[in-house]
Formats: C-alpha cells, structure tokens, sequence
C-alpha cells in the first residue's frame, strides 16, 4: 500500500504525514534520550547542559517516513522532529555560552541546527528510493531500499558529525571517533532492524478490508505474541528501574519516560501482531470465500484467476494460488459440459422429430393418404393432355 503521488508532490496527505513524522519522532527522541552512548563523548554547549549522543530506536521514523511518502517529507521529519525531541530533552540552549556574537553561528550551536540538517537528511537520502521502486514486497526490493537507508545515515550524520569540527574547533580524529562512527553504528543497527518490519507491514497493510477482525487465527496469533512479548517487556522494565534508581536521575521524568516506554512498546507489538495474522489470515478468508461462493455455483473465472495470481511463495500463498488454479479448470470443465449437453440436447430434439415423423408416416391412414394423392397425380395427367 505504498503511494502512487509522484515522489516530490505536497497535498494534504503529505502535510499531514509531517505533522504526525515529527510529533512522533520528536516524542520517541525524548523517551529514549536517556539512553545513553557511554562510548561517545558528551559536549558542553552551555551551563550545566551537555549533548550526549544516545541509542535512538526512534531514529527509523524519518527514514521510514521518507520511504513511504517522499524526500521532502522525510526531511520535515527528520530535521524538526529531532529539534523538537532535543527541545523537550533541554538540549537547546540560545544564546550559547559563550556566545561567539555572530548571529548565524549563534543560532547553529544554540539550536544544534547542523544536527537537526543531518537528521533530516537521513529522512531526505532514504526517500529518494521512491524514484526507482514504490513498493517493498520482495527481499529484494528491500535491499535496494536498505542500501538508500544506510546512505542516507552515512551522510547525515557525517554532516553532523563534521561540521562541529568547525563550530566547535574539533580535530578530525576527535570528530571520527567520538561523533561519527559511534552514531553511524548505533543508527544503523536500529534502522536495519526496524524499518524492514515497517515496510513489510505497511505494503501488506489494507484498511479496506475489515473481514479479517473476525478471523479466530488473528484472534489466536495476536494472543500468543502478546503473551511472548509481555514476558521481556515486564523484565526490561524491571532492569531500567534498577538502573536508574541509583543514577540520582529525578525519579518523576525516569517514571514517566518508563511508562511511556512500555506503552509504545505494548502499542507496537500489539500493531506488528494484528498486521501479521491479517497478513495470514486474509488469503485464508478470501479461499474460504470462493469455496463457499464455488459451492452455490457463483464462482466467476475472474475470482478464480485473481486467486491463482495470488503472489507469494509461502505455504497459505501457495494454497490460493493452488485453489484458484483447481476452481479455473472446474470452471472450465462445467462450461464445456454445459455446451455438450445442449449439443446433446439439440440431437435428441431432432431425433424425437425424426421419430414423430417415421411414426406418423408409417401409419395405415397415411398410406392410404398417400395411394389417394398418388391417384390425384395420375387421374389429372391425362386431362392435361386432352
């Protein structure tokens, strides 16, 4: 379910995808801001704050935003949703300390605008796949989205990365090791775990077809990962208490961000199962359909190819594909029968004719009819004459 709109156009539909790309990617920076990078270094920008470069799961919401709805709206994503994640984590400090007195650098350190640049890149990078390929279906098509993915990482965050050398006098070795390579690492292994889920479930995605809410398998594959997901989850949120409790860190926000957490996780899984049994169970629902359909003879050959066209090479794909193939030859074969029953019918219909005549023809009254005409015949021949 991937957009047809060309890659660069901006309507309603994409506006509303940035508003809702940076409110959700700016909320999932902030939960996920204490999570820090131990192996980075954290920067002083002014007094008593530092920017510390932390673990983002978030980070595959402007790339998958961008992928899905175009460049321009993966950068919006990107870029202002990353400055608003960093302004409710109190990253934002203008003026500086010290100020440098030039306005426009000011405002870069102050905002952290090269950073906000590069998070929109990763966005801007990614979305530019929609020029070659719109959906996602294959492993293939999926690569070549990841290869876009992991540019797009490369080069925002070594954008980054490497303009603080600039803006805070930093060695080259320093911005490397410290900024770059760290931040690279850490968005990838996120972004290569995450946005191949997304894509999967959002080109299976059909919010056109309700019947699979009824489907009992959906009810039971959503039953059994919720039970095996609650398990982690209660025992990851039991270890980030122990953690935290003991950093001095406010205990107010550690439970807020903590709540927060479990919902989006628990919201997520619960998202990621219903996708997947509706995945499951539609093909299932739709063979049911035409075998129910099949049973009262109204089964079309168009239902029927659209089954066997079914793409896919898992076992409930090859059960469609295979349904739809028996359902077109039982089609074939019924029409094939009716045209030799009526051909049938017609050389029983004449043959009930020839029969009714041979009867009738053979009858003592009709051959007598005839010697009269015969008779007729030959009475009148002679009158001619004279």
């Amino acid at each position: 379910m991937m957009s047809n709109r060309r890659p660069f156009a901006l309507g309603r539909r994409e506006l509303l995808a940035m508003l809702v790309g940076v409110l959700l990617y700016g909320g999932m920076s902030w939960l996920t801001n204490s999570f820090l990078l131990t192996s980075a270094a954290q920067v002083q920008i002014g007094s008593g704050v530092a920017l510390s470069i932390s673990v983002r799961p978030a980070v595959a919401v402007p790339i998958f935003f961008g992928l899905v709805f175009g460049p321009i709206v993966g950068f919006v994503t990107g870029a202002f949703g990353n400055l608003l994640g960093d302004s409710w984590s109190g990253y934002l400090v203008y003026p500086p300390e010290p100020s440098t007195g030039n306005l426009l650098l000011d405002l870069t350190q102050g905002y952290l605008l090269n950073w906000q640049v590069g998070n929109g890149l990763m966005g801007l990078i990614a979305g530019l796949v929609v020029l070659y390929r719109r959906r996602f279906l294959s492993f293939g098509d999926q690569l070549r989205a990841l290869l876009f993915v992991a540019l797009g990482i490369v080069v925002g965050m070594g954008f980054a990365s490497f303009t603080d050398m600039f803006l805070d006098n930093l060695t080259f070795d320093f911005a490397l090791r410290q900024y770059f390579i760290p931040v690279v690492l850490v968005n990838l292994a996120n972004a290569l775990i995450l946005v191949p889920i997304l894509l999967f479930n959002y080109a299976r995605l059909d919010l056109h077809s309700l019947g699979w809410f009824r489907s009992g398998l959906m009810r039971r594959l959503l039953l059994i990962i919720l039970i095996s997901a609650a398990v982690p989850m209660a025992l990851a949120s039991l270890f980030l208490v122990n953690y935290w409790s003991d950093t001095g860190r406010d205990p107010n926000e550690l439970m807020a961000k903590l709540g927060l957490t479990i919902l989006l996780m628990l919201l997520f899984t619960i998202a990621n199962a219903a996708l997947v049994a509706q995945w499951l169970s539609r093909p299932l629902l739709r063979v049911m359909q035409a075998a129910q359909l099949m049973e009262a003879d109204q089964l079309g050959s168009a239902e029927a190819a659209e089954l066997e066209a079914h793409r896919g090479k898992d076992e409930i794909s090859r059960l469609c594909q295979s349904f739809g193939r028996m359902a077109r030859q039982v089609i074939l074969r019924q029409e094939r029968l009716r045209q030799r029953v009526e051909e049938l019918s017609i050389e029983i219909d004449q043959a009930k004719r020839a029969r009714q005549v041979a009867e009738i023809t053979e009858t003592e009254y009709f051959q007598q009819l005839q010697q009269k005409a015969e008779q007729l015949r030959r009475n009148s021949q002679p009158n001619r004459q004279d």
